[in-house]
């Protein structure tokens, strides 16, 4: 499956001092620190679009009903409760083609029927279930779904996890600059988040939701030396890189 898209963004809370060292032209360093952790998914949610077209409004009103208890049903079988299900944004339109693309000279609109629509919101507590359930959507013409939004229990303590590893990347670089250049490293003047691009539909996104893929390489703008892919179908990859100045003594 693709890299979908969609999803979230985060604000880290970081120490920002003044540069007063470099502003009177004291000796300084920057780098950068860029981490990215795979984190496994355990919950999410899928949107499920149903579409029908009959020649007559009752019709097309009647299969989408139909469509709908039969999604319930199969959605109950697989041990997804009804108060996780959520119904939106029904509706009902006429469809048309227009003859001025088929036979030149006429202006008239051909109606097709009418074209009866409905979305489905799935909450998904055990994502084991989410895979076969993309499945037979898929297997389905009159479903139709976008990417599952992904979550994990694990991700406001990764997050901090994360920045700490950056920061220390970047202090770990400086260092090695320091020694190069016969000075100590100082104090952190400064740190600042900045964002990432993982190549991605999204890749500007700290957080960014993925299907497990032997092919992927997520070691790609990555500082950080553990690259492995966590177990399961579904996992977050989170992104953070740190743009630290330090002083040199």
């Amino acid at each position: 499956m693709k890299k979908i898209l969609p999803f979230f963004a985060f604000a880290a809370a970081l120490v920002a001092l003044p540069l007063a060292a470099a502003e009177k032209n004291l000796r300084h360093v920057t780098t950068t620190g860029t981490v990215n952790v795979m984190v496994p998914a355990d919950s999410a949610q899928l949107h499920i679009s149903l579409s029908v077209l009959e020649p007559t409004l009752e019709k097309s009103n009647n299969r989408l009903d139909a469509l709908i208890a039969a999604l319930q049903t199969e959605l109950k079988a697989r041990g997804i409760a009804a108060r996780e299900v959520t119904l939106k944004n029904r509706g009902v339109r006429k469809e048309w083609r227009d003859k001025r693309k088929f036979t030149s000279g006429s202006d008239e609109k051909e109606l097709l029927g009418y074209l009866a629509s409905a979305l489905m919101i799935v909450s998904i507590d055990d994502i084991t279930k989410l895979s076969p359930l993309i499945t037979y959507i898929g297997l389905h013409e009159e479903y139709g779904s976008s990417w599952p939004v992904l979550r994990s229990s694990k991700i406001g303590a990764e997050k901090k996890t994360v920045l700490a590893s950056a920061l220390r990347i970047a202090r770990d670089k400086a260092q090695i600059i320091a020694k190069e250049g016969n000075a100590k490293l100082g104090v952190l003047l400064e740190a600042t988040e900045e964002e990432v691009r993982d190549g991605s539909q999204n890749n500007m996104a700290p957080i960014n939701s993925y299907a497990a893929s032997p092919g992927k390489n997520i070691a790609d703008n990555n500082d950080n030396a553990d690259t492995s892919i966590p177990p399961g179908d579904h996992f977050i990859s989170i992104n953070v890189r740190i743009r630290a100045t330090f002083a040199l003594e």
